[in-house]
């Protein structure tokens, strides 16, 4: 047990945090602006605000609730995802000293240099580009320290599912994003098409853009033009959605309408739009729309498998109709939390190590009180703790990507709903009997 961290524990009590935990900070995201950050552990928040992706953020003042309840200090700061870099820079002068996110590759790869610069932690609850491995390993391969995790599986696994859940089908077509996850999966899907010596997939990339945009109608036209002039249209039996939540239904629809796109393709959906609304996205009068559609998202394998419903019903589910990467993102603020406590500090250049050493190995706890506890104790030689999350194992590797995980496919049925399988990883066995709600 370090030092530093016994000597607070037996002065303040139990399960107040170390150095950085001090009380004096309000709840509520949006007073955070003006406070100080020098009697508490400021995480910054990089997260999309929009309808379906505010529960990540639930999530996160979840977490930060739950620290604070266990004798920790813990504020949150949100940040502008519209403006990535400056909003890191911003979080940073303000006092953070962790950031939760960013929520996209894209974005991600954004600040992935001046995290490095700044010695600033972020955790991403669902960035899933293999891009990010990449950078990680080249810091590696030079002798620094990567600052990037993340709690959500790679689009390497990703990949191999959407082309084993269209294994059955001919020739693909990819309609995605033309940015860093939406061009990466791309070419993950293509590799591994081609070691199952399948034909490379047809694809039409467009630049993001959302619903916001003044010329929102004429660019989604633009990409439904695109796709009726590929080529050899009409021979495409499976076609793959790379899209994100706003442009993404209405392209959908655009296809579905289409007197070109074959009307019995099957549809594959990653999960940029894996919503369990996704009929009333793409015709809220016509539940039938998808029906058949399948989806790709990560999801958790707690154990047991309880903890799950027991964290989805703090939300309400009219106000949270998705709750996709709610636990990825819980977790992220759990994780930095404990690796500053197993630390000692609050400074990410030296809580950096512990990342990967609370969250693998060591005694197994399941909440962060019951892992601070442990790293309390001083009966015991519990100051290597493992937390397993909510999510599951986390067991962040060398490249800060976790090391065990499932993806979840859902097919929508005609009445709205959606039937599920989980596949785990990295075996990519199928789970579902009895193994997940």
């Amino acid at each position: 047990m370090k030092t530093e961290i016994k000597t607070v524990f037996l002065i303040i009590s139990f399960v107040l945090t170390a150095l950085f935990l001090f009380p004096g900070c309000g709840n509520r995201t949006d007073e955070h602006a003006d406070a100080s950050c020098e009697d508490a552990f400021c995480i910054g928040v990089l997260l999309k605000t929009s309808e379906l992706r505010y529960s990540m953020i639930k999530a996160a003042e979840l977490a930060r609730d739950d620290i604070n309840r266990a004798g920790g200090e813990v504020k949150l700061i949100m940040g502008d995802v519209a403006t990535p870099l400056a909003s890191a820079r911003k979080l940073l002068q303000m006092g953070a000293r962790a950031i939760i996110g960013p929520g996209t590759s894209g974005n991600s790869v954004k600040i992935f240099d001046f995290l490095v610069e700044n010695n600033l932690v972020a955790v991403s609850p669902s960035a899933t580009s293999v891009t990010l491995t990449e950078k990680n390993q080249q810091l590696i391969q030079a002798g620094k320290i990567p600052f990037f995790f993340r709690t959500v599986p790679t689009d390497s696994f990703q990949a191999k599912i959407l082309v084993d859940q269209a294994q059955n089908e001919g020739e693909v077509l990819i309609v995605h994003r033309g940015d860093n996850y939406g061009v990466k999966l791309t070419e993950l899907i293509n590799e591994e098409l081609d070691s199952q010596n399948r034909p490379a997939a047809k694809v039409v990339n467009y630049e993001l853009y959302d619903s916001g945009d003044p010329d929102f109608d004429e660019k989604t036209q633009d990409v439904l033009d695109d796709i009726e002039t590929v080529s050899g249209i009409s021979n495409v039996d499976s076609i793959m959605m790379i899209v994100s939540e706003g442009e993404g239904e209405k392209i959908i629809k655009g296809m579905l309408d289409s007197p070109v796109v074959p009307s019995s393709a099957k549809y594959y959906i990653s999960d940029s739009l894996a919503v369990a609304n996704l009929h009333e996205l793409v015709d809220p009068d016509n539940p039938a729309a998808v029906k058949g559609f399948k989806s790709t998202t990560p999801c958790a394998l707690p154990d047991p498998p309880e903890r799950k419903d027991e964290f989805e019903r703090r939300f309400d589910p009219e106000e949270f109709p998705s709750l996709q990467f709610t636990v990825h993102t819980y977790d992220a603020v759990v994780a930095v939390a404990l690796a500053a406590l197993s630390a000692g500090s609050d400074d990410p250049s030296e809580y950096v190590s512990e990342m990967a050493n609370v969250t693998g190995g060591g005694t197994r706890c399941l909440s962060y009180a019951q892992c601070a506890a442990a790293l309390a104790d001083e009966t015991t030689a519990n100051d290597d703790i493992n937390y397993e999350g909510v999510s599951g194992p986390i067991e962040f590797d060398e490249n800060g990507d976790i090391g065990a995980g499932c993806y979840s496919v859902y097919t929508y049925d005609a009445e709205g709903g959606r039937t599920r399988q989980v596949f785990s990883i990295p075996e990519l066995e199928d789970v579902t009997p009895g193994q997940v709600p």
